[in-house]
């Protein structure tokens, strides 16, 4: 969970340069977004019961912005191989793992 959060970090500041269309919403995701996903990989811990939560929920959240924002992208342009639908369907794919890992993590620590 760790490593993806600081990759879709990553990969969210790279957007911002290249996805003109929503540079305002990388902007703020870029100030807030990433400084969060760094702070919460950092915090990560399977002992830490909460800071799970928050990645889990954090995840969920920003799939759905992304998965949401690569459809559109995909219906805009009408191809697979357009650079801001892949990007954004990266992201997408990136917190959709991480939520999957999260959620996996959260019920190990309830069954034990």
């Amino acid at each position: 969970v760790r490593k993806q959060l600081i990759f879709a970090g990553v990969v969210v500041l790279l957007a911002g340069l290249l996805d003109t269309e929503l540079q305002s919403f990388y902007l703020f995701i870029a100030v807030f977004g990433v400084l969060t996903f760094v702070v919460l990989a950092g915090l990560t811990s399977p002992l830490k019961p909460s800071v799970m939560i928050a990645n889990s929920v954090i995840s969920g959240v920003m799939f759905l912005f992304f998965e949401y924002f690569a459809l559109s992208a995909y219906a805009h342009y009408g191809d697979f191989a357009n650079r801001v639908f892949l990007l954004r369907q990266l992201l997408s794919v990136v917190f959709l793992l991480t939520l999957y890992f999260s959620t996996k993590t959260i019920r190990e620590m309830r069954v034990n």
